[in-house]
């Protein structure tokens, strides 16, 4: 599994890096938004463990942008910012994870490595590339999604919950069951990132055609007929 750390501050930055190492990733370090816009350019990586406040910026604002470079990449933020509403915060702009300081090293650890299978089972998922449900189709290798033949434009959470509903028409998900398989956030029952992003996702895919998601209060949220 290869890695990248961006942190500004020296010391836990070769600390994370060396910890990293020495349980077998294969890691890279840089400082800053700049240098870590280049090393994506430059290279591949599975998991970003990205600080949210790196040289005065909220790197959160970059999250959107880099999952658009790089669509496949796991990110986990890393952040002194640790209440609730900071890590729904950091979640529903499209983080994978969210990790606060301070933090075991086994923990960092052990959630990289979760993000590091979520992502190889997302590419071996099977051989179709398209999902399709009446006039929603979900195109799994570009990671894009049309409905009506229109192309609606989502979010990285917005997309990975849309495609683990359309994956399995009709079946009902738990809250919980969302939470633990897109957020990875099974210990974090009172968010609302549930809500709000089936919200979102509700007002774009509803603009061009009939309502698809449907819901039952206590009960959960499914694709398919109401």
């Amino acid at each position: 599994m290869r890695v990248l750390v961006v942190e500004d501050e020296r010391k836990v930055r070769n600390f994370i890096e060396q910890a990293l190492q020495q349980a077998g990733m294969t890691v890279d370090s840089v400082a800053n938004i700049e240098e870590l816009k280049a090393s994506l350019a430059a290279n591949s990586y599975d998991v970003l463990v990205l600080d949210r406040l790196l040289e005065g910026q909220d790197s959160i604002n970059e999250v959107l942008s880099l999952k658009r470079q790089t669509p496949s990449i796991k990110i986990l933020i890393l952040s002194a910012l640790s209440e609730v509403d900071e890590k729904v915060q950091g979640l529903s702009e499209g983080a994978d994870d969210y990790l606060g300081k301070p933090f075991h090293v086994s923990e960092l650890i052990a959630r990289i490595r979760a993000l590091g299978r979520r992502g190889e089972q997302w590419e071996k998922g099977g051989k179709d590339t398209l999902l399709v449900y009446q006039d929603l189709k979900i195109d799994l290798e570009k990671q894009k999604v049309f409905r009506s033949e229109k192309v609606v434009e989502l979010t990285g959470k917005e997309f990975r919950l849309l495609c683990l509903l359309a994956k399995s028409p009709g079946q009902v998900f738990s809250k919980s069951r969302i939470l633990d398989q897109v957020w990875d956030l099974n210990h974090f029952p009172e968010s609302n990132v549930v809500e709000v992003t089936i919200a979102n996702l509700r007002s774009k895919l509803d603009k061009e055609g009939a309502p698809l998601i449907h819901s039952r209060r206590g009960v959960g949220y499914w694709l398919g007929e109401s």
